[in-house]
């Protein structure tokens, strides 16, 4: 992507992303452990959650000048895929989404058992 992830006030992850960093973190956990592991871990570095949304297992947070939407996928009882999706209001982004997009699974991982990154069962 290079420069123009500079200016990109919005990213997304998904099991395929060509970038490692946004690729999809799956977990060995059930859907409300995974859920209230992310509400706690976001609340203690000033994340805010704004909204739970159960029926279409999305919750939205809100960050300085970045709305976050975290979607839950259910892939079996004990295993739970995490997506996350970023927007920023920032004129020039500088890489901040992306930042903020590790910064976030890296508070996920301490705290739940990763069992892979993207769609491989690596």
């Amino acid at each position: 992507m290079g420069l123009a992830e500079y200016f990109l006030n919005d990213f997304e992850t998904s099991p395929v992303a060509k970038d490692q960093r946004l690729l999809s973190h799956t977990y060995s956990n059930d859907y409300n452990t995974v859920q209230n592991a992310a509400s706690d871990a976001f609340k203690q570095v000033g994340i805010k959650l704004i909204n739970v949304d159960n029926n279409y297992h999305e919750m939205l947070f809100e960050y300085k000048k970045s709305m976050i939407i975290l979607t839950l996928i259910e892939l079996s009882l004990y295993e739970v895929r995490v997506d996350i999706k970023v927007n920023t209001k920032y004129l020039l982004a500088f890489k901040r989404p992306i930042k903020l997009i590790e910064k976030l699974y890296e508070l996920l991982d301490k705290r739940l058992t990763l069992k892979h990154k993207g769609g491989s069962n690596e």
